[in-house]
Formats: C-alpha cells, structure tokens, sequence
C-alpha cells in the first residue's frame, strides 16, 4: 500500500492486482449454446462467400472443371455456375442474419435449410470438383452440427 493510503483506496486506486470477475467479454455471461451458433454463422458466410466464389470461377474459367460435354449432371456449367452463386449467397446473407441475432429459431432454420441444400449442391457438384466438394461439405457438416446440435436454453423448438 502507498504511504498514508487506506485499503479501500488503494483497492480503488488500480496498484493491487487481484483475481477478475470480469469474463473474456467483460462481465457478460458466457453461453456455449449461443457460442457455437455465432461459429456457425461466421462458417456459413465464409462457405457462401467460397461457393459464390466458386460459381463465379465457373463463369469465368469453365475449363477449370472436369464435365462431360459441357455439363454435370444434365445441366450447363454455366447453370452450375448460377446455381452456386445464388445459393452461395443466401448461404452468406443467412449466416450475417445469424451473427446479427444468435438466438433467432427462424434464422437458425434458414440457416440450417440452405446449408442443407448447399450440401446437396456439392454432392452434386462432386464429379466436376471432387476435392473442392469435399472441403465443402465437410465445412457445410460442421455448420449444420453448430446449428442444430446445441442444448439449453437456445434450442430449436424448447420454450
């Protein structure tokens, strides 16, 4: 303590370094459930933003891609193209949804709705890129599970 100083003002005075009970966010409580639905929504926009990217390179460059004549599965490159970009997107734009309110049901639904269906998009994507594909879905997968597979209070469907 400072010469003339009390306890109290040296508590207040900053010179003592005790134990915090200031969390990592500073005095906010820290919730898990809500913790991995922000990691899920800062993976959907960077696995949109990819998939965007993605169509967009199909665009520009068709002869990165392995097709047979021109197409995957039946359809044109240039509508896989398409297909990545707006889902690529929505995938983005839900995920900025999320991190802007983490406990929305309806936007944990969104999310978890056009990640599936960006899913299936890879699948189906598979033959042209296989290893990109992959990458993707395995992202998409790690998503999914913050999104869905939380407990406590922040669960779809409890009240």
């Amino acid at each position: 303590m400072g010469v003339g100083m009390t306890e109290a003002e040296t508590a207040g005075s900053g010179t003592q370094r005790g134990p915090s009970t200031r969390g990592p966010s500073f005095g906010t409580p820290v919730d898990p459930a809500a913790d991995w639905v922000r990691f899920g929504a800062v993976m959907m926009v960077v696995v949109g933003a990819f998939s965007a990217f993605e169509g967009v390179t199909a665009l520009a460059t068709p002869d990165t891609y392995v097709t047979f004549q021109g197409t995957v599965l039946a359809l044109d490159l240039s509508v896989w193209a398409w297909v990545h970009i707006v889902l690529g997107t929505l995938v983005f734009l839900s995920g900025l949804g999320l991190l802007r309110d983490a406990e929305s049901g309806w936007a944990r639904i969104a999310g978890v709705t056009v990640v599936g269906l960006s899913m299936l998009m890879q699948l189906a994507w598979l033959s042209a890129a296989p290893i990109w594909s992959i990458i993707m879905i395995t992202l998409d997968m790690l998503v999914l599970r913050a999104l869905v597979v939380i407990g406590g209070e922040h669960a779809v469907g409890r009240r």
